[in-house]
């Protein structure tokens, strides 16, 4: 790991910890690299419409649920020591 590379991953991290509140971003602490929660805010009445095959139910061709409330998205990431000059980060989104 280049001093360059963690000077920028540090500059990064610090920078999204600045934007993001306690609740939706927080820094790893084994490895260089973090976790953002979004969470969505849904309309009124939100629909979402599930198709698909049934054996029980073959006039239905599919569902539709209204909802109110998701989990949130989660969205980890890891800073690989040649980032940023070579390699990108990973992501995992949950």
């Amino acid at each position: 790991m280049s001093a360059e590379d963690l000077e920028a991953q540090e500059d990064e991290l610090l920078a999204l910890a600045s934007i993001y509140d306690a609740d939706e971003f927080r820094k790893a602490e084994s490895v260089q690299g973090g976790e953002t929660r979004i969470y969505l805010d849904l309309p009124q009445n939100f629909k979402i419409f599930v198709s698909g095959n049934s054996n029980e139910s073959l006039q239905n061709s599919g569902f539709e649920y209204t909802i109110c409330f998701l989990p949130p998205l989660v969205l980890n990431f890891e800073l690989p020591p040649d980032y940023p000059s070579s390699s990108p980060p990973s992501f995992t989104l949950s």
